[in-house]
């Protein structure tokens, strides 16, 4: 039988790791610094725009997602959602709605209301499957981890990069391998700490500069202590 660390001390290092790998994933995920002052002003003409009475429900709608958009990466997310609820969605077609749903789930992922993200971004899919497709399917599993929906997480994330061979990125590794090390620590399971570290091991085959994955490495192998390894 291994040895576990203590308590506190695990629940310090999964807590670290969280904060860190928080900050990876909105990377991965296409967070980035904006230009405040040109989506402001961005907002400014659509809001002009808007104002027209010779604009058509399709044109106003669309003003109105991109409007959402911006507010979206100022990371105004009760704004965004607002905003989004002016869409006239009866007279929207199918692509339009999809990319409505898109941005109404990240504006929940932004206010870590998961549970409500992941009904806009599985209803996103619905409408249409084929754009924003790997997008939608990392916001999903992100959310689901954050949910400590753990197994439906793995299975969302096995299946989205085994359909069509796509091929495993940095967000594959570092999503199961912290999901098998908050497993680990949640279920008080070695077990899990071990496919953790083997993720882990194989991420770091493909990118062996990735912060993350080597942090999890260092912290499944302390937590497997006295043996430091399988």
């Amino acid at each position: 039988m291994k040895s576990i660390l203590p308590l506190t001390l695990i629940l310090a290092l999964v807590v670290a790791f969280e904060n860190c790998a928080s900050n990876q994933g909105n990377q991965k995920l296409g967070v980035s610094k904006v230009n405040t002052g040109s989506h402001l002003a961005q907002i400014e003409s659509i809001d002009a725009d808007l104002k027209s009475s010779s604009l058509s429900d399709e044109s106003r709608d669309k003003l109105i997602i991109r409007k959402g958009k911006l507010l979206l990466d100022l990371g105004k997310y009760d704004e965004t959602i607002s905003t989004l609820n002016q869409v006239n969605q009866a007279k929207s077609n199918p692509v339009q709605l999809s990319e409505w749903n898109l941005t109404m789930g990240k504006a929940y992922v932004g206010k870590n209301e998961y549970s409500k993200a992941i009904q806009f971004l599985n209803q996103s899919e619905r409408l249409d499957k084929n754009t924003n497709l790997m997008e939608r399917k990392k916001l999903v599993v992100q959310s689901l981890v954050a949910e400590r929906e753990y197994y439906p997480a793995l299975a969302t994330l096995t299946k989205t990069y085994t359909k069509g061979n796509q091929k495993k990125d940095e967000f594959y590794f570092e999503t199961a391998a912290k999901t098998y090390l908050k497993m680990g620590f949640e279920y008080k399971n070695t077990g899990f700490y071990q496919k953790g570290l083997q993720v882990a091991n194989l991420g770091l085959e493909e990118f062996p500069n990735n912060e993350t994955l080597k942090s999890i490495q260092k912290e499944c192998l302390e937590v497997l202590q006295p043996e430091g390894k399988l």
